[in-house]
């Protein structure tokens, strides 16, 4: 009973193979480089939320509809309405139909820059709209600034 085969390895023996310094250097090194470029990522995009279903009241050619917001961020807008508006108009939001929206009479001028059919039917867009939010003495982008890390 004194030999059953059992062999054990000990950091001070030099027979396990780890792995070596330069070794880790390298991975902790990528890791680095790969948390920079995205931290660079969120930064440039800001603050967004998605996947999102808001209702919202827009005003599109003189008419008053809704939509229904999928993304939303300081800059643009997705949005899922039932007519086609064509690339380059005007769309004019009102921020304050969305429910949580902080401040009351809030609108925003969206410009569209992008039209999809949504699953080819023909009754829903998918629209991507780029928003002009207005210098009023409320700042506008503050206020959606907050609704937007209370919705995140």
């Amino acid at each position: 009973m004194e030999n059953i085969g059992i062999e054990t390895n000990s950091a001070s023996s030099g027979d396990i193979h780890g792995l070596s310094i330069p070794a880790v250097a390298g991975v902790l090194l990528l890791v680095l480089i790969l948390a920079a470029i995205s931290s660079r990522g969120l930064l440039k995009h800001g603050l967004a939320v998605h996947n999102l279903f808001l209702k919202i009241a827009l005003k599109y050619k003189n008419n008053v509809s809704s939509g229904f917001v999928r993304s939303l961020d300081l800059k643009k807008m997705q949005l899922v309405m039932t007519a086609a508006p064509a690339k380059g108009e005007e769309i004019e939001f009102d921020l304050s139909s969305l429910s949580g929206f902080p401040s009351p009479q809030t609108s925003a001028i969206g410009i569209v820059t992008k039209v999809k059919a949504i699953a080819g039917n023909p009754d829903n867009f998918l629209v991507t709209a780029t928003l002009k939010l207005p210098a009023t003495p409320i700042d506008v982008t503050a206020k959606m600034a907050n609704f937007l890390q209370n919705l995140a």
